[in-house]
């Protein structure tokens, strides 16, 4: 009887861990790039399915149907790969150590990045990084744009795979440096 419970709480426990890490990897894809072209996602599926096709090949002796084999299969390759989906964006986030600054053209766009499915930040910094060689959109606000700046500043932290953009300040018409904003995730 004791052996049930701790079993029953041992599950608790992990499922809320399983949850605690979805959450909080949902939110390192508004802080965390990464570099354009990277085979993380074909990876990570590779993982998964591997790791299925182990756990569903090592539970052959007590299941014994077709269907409900491949329904084991498709499940653990759903939970693995949910599992792993942001494991590049926590390395990068974790591992980027070296920081990087750069002047890169950009422009405002209306209306910026998703919050969530139905809102959006109020302006977009949209800009071309160069060492992630893709286009990147930040939050920003409208109000801090000077007029006539077409060049921003950028201050990144970055690793192997991809980086973290922390701060960012304008240059106004005449080359001017404004003050240093921080990149925060776009607020709810």
């Amino acid at each position: 009887m004791k052996s049930g419970k701790m079993r029953f709480w041992l599950y608790v426990v992990l499922f809320a861990a399983w949850i605690i890490w979805i959450l909080f990897a949902s939110r390192l894809s508004h802080k965390v790039y990464l570099q354009a072209g990277a085979p993380d996602t074909l990876v990570m599926l590779a993982i998964a399915v591997l790791v299925s096709l182990l756990a569903t090949w090592h539970s052959r002796e007590k299941v014994t149907r077709n269907k409900t084999r491949l329904l084991t299969f498709l499940g653990l390759v759903l939970f693995t790969a949910m599992t792993l989906w942001n494991v590049p964006e926590a390395w990068v986030r974790y591992s980027a150590n070296q920081m990087v600054r750069s002047e890169v053209a950009f422009s405002i766009g209306h209306p910026g990045p998703p919050v969530s499915k139905s809102k959006h930040c109020e302006a977009g910094l949209r800009f071309y990084d160069e060492w992630l060689q893709r286009p990147i959109e930040l939050c920003t606000r409208d109000v801090i744009v000077p007029p006539g700046a077409q060049t921003v500043q950028l201050e990144k932290r970055v690793s192997a795979r991809g980086a973290v953009f922390t701060h960012y300040r304008f240059l106004s018409a005449n080359g001017i440096p404004q003050g240093w904003w921080p990149v925060s995730p776009p607020s709810r």
